[in-house]
């Protein structure tokens, strides 16, 4: 998984430390696997036809990472639950990145 060095600003794949200046990413790698992890869990249960369930996974995963994924999944599950405008909310979100 890409990680950006939040010192140096240099992407690393898959490194428990930067390449270039040493600082350590394992803490970031988890975050990040943990935002991954909500999403595919928010995607099953919206899946499923949960999706007040799904829309708690998408806001888990978007407090860990602002990604569009979690908020196209947060936009998706309110539209499904007919809250139509707090997924407008989610749809600016997820827009803009």
């Amino acid at each position: 998984m890409e990680i950006h060095c939040p010192s140096c600003k240099k992407v690393n794949v898959d490194a428990a430390a930067c390449t270039r200046c040493g600082c350590e990413l394992q803490a970031l790698q988890a975050i990040a696997q943990a935002a991954m992890c909500n999403i595919a869990l928010g995607k099953n249960t919206l899946l499923a036809g949960n999706f007040q369930d799904a829309l708690e996974h998408a806001g888990r995963s978007w407090h860990l990472k602002h990604s569009p994924e979690a908020a196209k999944l947060a936009f998706l599950a309110n539209v499904c639950a007919m809250n139509y405008h707090e997924a407008l909310l989610w749809y600016s979100r997820a827009i803009k990145d």
